[in-house]
C-alpha cells in the first residue's frame, strides 16, 4: 500500500505531527508499503523525513495556488504508484473534492485536526459539517477526526473514525537542554516561577483567561510569570497588543512578567523548565500539548472542557471551569504550591503513544483500501 502523506504544514519546528506522521511512515514501510510526503515549504525537519529515506516534495507556496494542483496531483500519484491520499490541514482539499473523479481509484481521506471555533455559531458550524459529510459521502472521501463531537457531527457520513491524537517522544533535535540550560535560554530569573501557555489561536487557546487569572496570582505570589509560546519573541506583535486592548484592557502588553518566548524544537525541555503548564483552551480536540506536559510530569492546569477531561487521571492536574479567572487562578495556586511529583505519566505515555496512533491510521487505510 503506497500512501501520500500530504499536509499544508510550514512551521518552522516539527511539532508532534512531523514526527507523528514519521512514526506512521515507517509502520508503513515496515507493511511492505511507500510513504511519500508533500508540503509546501522547505523546512528544516525536511530533512529528518530524508534521512529517513523518504520521499518529499516541496510543491512551492505558489503551486499551493495555482489551478495546475489537479496535473501535479496527477503526476505525483503516477509516480509514486499512490494508493491513499491522507490529507492535513487542508492540503489539496479543494481539488479532492473537485476532481475526484480525475483521480481514478485512488481513495481520500481527509484528517480533520480541529476543535469547533469559540469565533462562529455552534449550530453553524455543525450544519456546515453534516453539509460536508454529504459531499464527502458523494465524492467517495474518508475523514478521521482528532475530537469526537467533531466526527459525530459529519452526520451522513460512514466511512469516519475518531482517533485522537497520539504523543510521539522524539523531536528534531541531537540533545536536549536541562532545566538549567533551558531556563537560561527562554530569559527567566531564576526566582520566576513560570506558568506556560501555548497561543497562536489566542481566543481559542484562552490567552485573555491566562492574564487575568495570573494578574490574580501575583497578588498572592510576585515571582509567578505567564510565558507565552506561539505570540512571538520579545516585544508583543500587533495582533496581540490589540487582541489584549480589546478583551484586557487594565493589562499592559509590556507587562514584565508577561514572558513572550520563541517556538522551541526542545519543547520537552520547556515543559521540564517551567514550574506549571496552563491549558486555558475554550475548544480543542485533544490536545498534544497536555501530553507532552504530562510526559514530562509537568503539573498542569485546564480548562473543564469536554476535550481535556481525557486528564482527569493524571496525578497531578487541576481542572476549572471554562472562563472562570478566579477558580483558574486558584488552581493555578494549587498547582504552584503542590509542585513537581512523581506521577502516573507513564500510564499516558502507553495509552496515547505514537505506537497505538499508528496502528489505528493503518488500520483505516486496510478498510478504505479494502484489504478489511
Amino acid at each position: 500500500m503506497n500512501v501520500m502523506i500530504a499536509a499544508t504544514y510550514s512551521a518552522p519546528k516539527s511539532g508532534n505531527f512531523i514526527p507523528s506522521v514519521i512514526a506512521l511512515g515507517r509502520l508503513i514501510t515496515r507493511n511492505g508499503g511507500t510513504a511519500v510526503y508533500v508540503v509546501p515549504e522547505e523546512r528544516d525537519w525536511a530533512d529528518w523525513i530524508r534521512k529517513e529515506g523518504f520521499d518529499i516534495v516541496i510543491t512551492g507556496k505558489q503551486t499551493m495556488k495555482s489551478d495546475n494542483q489537479i496535473e501535479l496531483l496527477k503526476q505525483l500519484i503516477e509516480k509514486y504508484q499512490i494508493d491513499i491520499i491522507h490529507l492535513h490541514f487542508g492540503m489539496f482539499h479543494h481539488v479532492a473534492t473537485h476532481h475526484t473523479k480525475e483521480l481514478k481509484d485512488v481513495k481520500i481521506i481527509i484528517h480533520d485536526h480541529m476543535g469547533f471555533s469559540p469565533h462562529s455559531n455552534m449550530l453553524k458550524q455543525r450544519l456546515l459539517l453534516i453539509v460536508h459529510s454529504l459531499e464527502y459521502v458523494l465524492k467517495g472521501i474518508s475523514l478521521i477526526a482528532v475530537q469526537k463531537k467533531k466526527a459525530e457531527s459529519y452526520l451522513l457520513l460512514r466511512k469516519k473514525w475518531y482517533i485522537p491524537n497520539g504523543l510521539s517522544l522524539e523531536r528534531n533535535i541531537d540533545y536536549s537542554m536541562t532545566r538549567e540550560e533551558c531556563r537560561e535560554t527562554l530569559g527567566v530569573k531564576p526566582s520566576d516561577k513560570v506558568c506556560l501557555l501555548l497561543g497562536w489561536d489566542m481566543k481559542r487557546k484562552g490567552f485573555d483567561i491566562a492574564l487575568k487569572a495570573i494578574k490574580k496570582c501575583r497578588k498572592m505570589d510576585s515571582d509567578i510569570v505567564l510565558g507565552l509560546i506561539g505570540l512571538g519573541q520579545g516585544a508583543p506583535d500587533n495582533n496581540t497588543r490589540e487582541f489584549m486592548a480589546r478583551e484586557t484592557p487594565d493589562i499592559d502588553p509590556d507587562e514584565p512578567w508577561i514572558k513572550y518566548f520563541n517556538n522551541y524544537e526542545d519543547i520537552f525541555a520547556v515543559y521540564r523548565a517551567v514550574e506549571v503548564y496552563l491549558m486555558a483552551s475554550r475548544n480543542e480536540g485533544l490536545p498534544y500539548s497536555v501530553l507532552e506536559a504530562i510526559s514530562q510530569d509537568t503539573p498542569i492546569v485546564v480548562s473543564d472542557i469536554h476535550e481535556n477531561r481525557f486528564a482527569k487521571s493524571y496525578s497531578n492536574s487541576y481542572y476549572y471551569p471554562v472562563e472562570e479567572v478566579d477558580a483558574c487562578a486558584e488552581a493555578i495556586m494549587k498547582a504552584m504550591k503542590t509542585g513537581r511529583i512523581e506521577t502516573n505519566s507513564a500510564e499516558f505515555i502507553d495509552k496515547y503513544g505514537i505506537d497505538e496512533w499508528c496502528k489505528k491510521v493503518l488500520e483505516v487505510y486496510n478498510i478504505v483500501a479494502g484489504k478489511k
